[in-house]
C-alpha cells in the first residue's frame, strides 16, 4: 500500500491514539528505586553481547546489502571487534508479535546490550497507543529482568516528512501532534526503569530529511545505505552521552562502506 495512504488512514484513526492521557491512565510506570534513580552509569563490559531487535529496518529493507548494511550491522561494526552480535528481526513484526517471537530469543541469547526499534509498525496499523504502551512496559520489564542488558530504545522519527507532496499542511500537522503523544509514552515508559533504558530521539534528525534525500531508498520509506547509517551513527553518539562506551576518539570511527 502507497505510504501516503498508509499515513492517511493511520491519521484518520488517530495513530492508535486514545488521548495520551488516557494511556498515562491505564498504565501507571513504576518510578526508579533508590538504586536505579542513583546507579551512576558505567562503560559496557567486553566482550558485548549485542542483541538487535526490530522490524524490517533491522533486517535491511531499502539497502543493497541487507544483512550488512541494516543500521543495526553498521552499529556492531563500530563496536569493541569482540563484540558478540545476534539480530532477531522480522520485516513488518508490531511491538506485540515481537514480545513472543524476537524477545524470548533475544534473552536465550543473553545480552549485555539490546537495541529495539519496534514503533512505526504499531503507529501506523495503527495499535492503540494505551495498547503499545503497556507492551512496551512489559518487554521492558522482561528485558531487565531476565538479562544484564542495557537497552536501547528508538522512537518514532516524524512521518510527515514522509508524506510525500499530495499531503496537505493540516495531515502533516495532525501527524506530528500525533508523533508527539507517541514519543511521549516511550519516554514516559523509559523513565521507570532508571539507567537501565536508554531513548534516542529520531525527531531532530528525520526533520532534515528534506534536505538529505539520499537517507531514504527509492521505496520512499525504508532508510538507503546512507540512512541506516545515519541512524547507526546517532545511537552510538547517544549510547556515548551517556556514558556506555568511551568518546569517539577512543574508538574506531563507524564502518561508513
Amino acid at each position: 500500500m502507497p505510504l501516503l495512504i498508509l499515513l492517511t488512514l493511520a491519521m484518520a484513526l488517530g495513530l492508535g491514539s486514545a488521548a495520551l492521557a488516557s494511556s498515562r491512565a491505564q498504565l501507571s510506570p513504576r518510578e526508579p528505586t533508590a538504586t536505579e534513580a542513583s546507579r551512576a552509569s558505567v562503560i559496557l563490559s567486553t566482550p558485548i553481547r549485542y542483541a538487535a531487535l526490530g522490524a524490517s529496518d533491522t533486517v535491511g529493507v531499502g539497502s543493497r546489502a541487507p544483512s550488512r548494511e541494516n543500521w543495526t550491522a553498521r552499529l556492531r561494526a563500530a563496536l569493541p571487534a569482540d563484540t558478540v552480535y545476534g539480530r532477531f528481526a522480522r520485516s513488518g513484526i508490531t511491538l506485540g508479535d515481537a514480545a513472543d517471537v524476537e524477545v524470548p530469543r533475544a534473552i536465550a541469547f543473553q545480552p549485555t546490550l539490546v537495541t529495539m526499534w519496534l514503533s512505526v509498525n504499531d503507529a501506523l496499523r495503527p495499535v492503540p497507543l494505551p495498547t503499545y504502551q503497556k507492551s512496551l512496559h512489559a518487554t521492558l520489564e522482561r528485558l531487565t529482568r531476565e538479562t544484564n542488558a542495557q537497552v536501547v530504545l528508538l522512537n518514532v522519527p516524524d512521518l510527515a516528512t514522509l508524506a510525500g507532496s499530495h499531503a496537505t499542511g493540516e495531515m502533516r500537522a495532525k501527524l506530528r501532534e500525533q508523533m508527539r503523544a507517541w514519543n511521549e509514552a516511550i519516554n514516559a515508559t523509559a523513565r521507570s526503569f532508571g539507567s537501565r533504558v536508554l531513548v534516542v530521539d529520531l525527531l531532530p534528525a528525520s526533520r532534515e530529511l528534506t534536505e538529505h534525500a539520499e537517507w531514504i531508498s527509492s521505496d520512499g520509506f525504508h532508510p538507503s545505505p546512507e540512512g541506516y547509517q545515519k541512524l547507526a551513527d546517532l545511537t552510538l553518539q547517544a549510547m556515548q552521552r551517556a556514558g556506555w562506551l568511551p568518546p569517539l576518539s577512543a574508538r574506531a570511527q563507524p564502518w561508513h562502506g
